[in-house]
């Protein structure tokens, strides 16, 4: 019997603090995700997984910008230390829920989960740190309630906390403009984020030609120019496709073939042998935070784009 007590003592001790853990990991998670939205789009989803509707649902912009201010509410809840035997099942819930999400984006290719913003981490591994959170939260259960302590502050001082942090953080989020480029090239907005809509370039010159370092090549005589990311999965395989079936843009057959990096990041073995025929390589001006759906394909004739392809249509 005293073993028993003793037991549900420890379990009881180990909620106590484990929740603090908690508490942080939401923290983390909510202050990250809302960086992300106060400062950059959303990255599009993996396209041709059976997951892909539902990601695409719970990768909308306001739908996180409730689960920042939901998940910052209830780590102020656990921290105070009330309602511990609901906060228990919600988390033990919830925590489930979030490794069944980085598992369906870990079998849908996903690089990241998206649960801590920008900062890359692979599903798999939020997965495995998900399911460490559920067996822990499993393992502390808490007593009944009339043996629990006294909480740590009021229902009122949490809800007038979360106030205090949520109203800013949604006003940051929902302010968040970035900015566009005009036809003609002009940068319209204040924004160091620019996103691209490169459906608007059909039969035009192309608006980012004094953006790229090798412009004034692009801008003379017949040009394939593939817009690409260094840490994108789709444009991987794109290339290895399209390194023995050839581009799907062509006029002549006797174009010659740029490989712009939009993001800025390091050279990678997309340029090293993974295309087949001659190029050139080169990035967009690194000045600017560039947001496209990457591979975009253009054929450039002396300066204007005559074909466009895009591996999502309706971008």
């Amino acid at each position: 019997m005293e073993i028993n007590k003793e037991n549900e003592k420890m379990r009881h001790f180990g909620f106590a603090q484990f929740r603090f853990v908690v508490a942080g990991v939401l923290l983390l998670a909510a202050g990250l995700k809302a960086y992300q939205l106060s400062t950059a789009p959303l990255p599009p989803v993996v396209q041709g997984s059976v997951f892909t509707p539902l990601l695409e649902l719970l990768n909308d912009r306001y739908f996180l910008m409730a689960v920042v201010v939901g998940e910052i509410l209830f780590a102020l809840v656990l921290v105070a230390g009330i309602w511990r035997q609901w906060t228990w099942l919600l988390s033990l819930l919830g925590f489930s829920m979030f490794t069944l999400v980085s598992m369906m984006k870990g079998l849908s290719g996903e690089t990241s989960c998206g649960c801590f913003g920008t900062v890359t981490v692979n599903p798999w591994i939020t997965m495995g740190l998900d399911l460490i959170i559920v067996a822990c939260l499993a393992v502390f259960r808490v007593l009944d309630a009339e043996k629990q302590k006294e909480p740590l502050f009021s229902v009122g001082n949490v809800l007038l906390s979360w106030l205090l942090i949520a109203l800013p953080l949604a006003w940051l989020m929902a302010s968040f403009q970035p900015a566009v480029i005009t036809p003609s090239g002009e940068i319209v907005g204040e924004s160091k984020v620019v996103i691209l809509y490169p459906k608007e370039w059909l039969d035009q010159k192309w608006s980012l030609m004094d953006f790229v370092e090798i412009g004034e090549d692009l801008s003379q005589g017949c040009w394939i120019v593939v817009l690409y990311g260094a840490e994108c999965r789709s444009c991987r395989k794109h290339f290895e496709e399209w390194k023995n079936t050839g581009f799907p843009v062509s006029a002549e057959g006797n174009e010659r073939i740029a490989l712009l990096e939009i993001s800025g990041k390091p050279e990678n073995d997309l340029k090293n042998g993974l295309v087949a025929e001659p190029y050139i390589w080169g990035n967009l001006s690194r000045e600017r935070l560039w947001y496209i759906e990457t591979p975009v394909i253009l054929l450039l004739q002396e300066g204007i784009v005559r074909q466009i392809w895009m591996e999502k249509e309706e971008f």
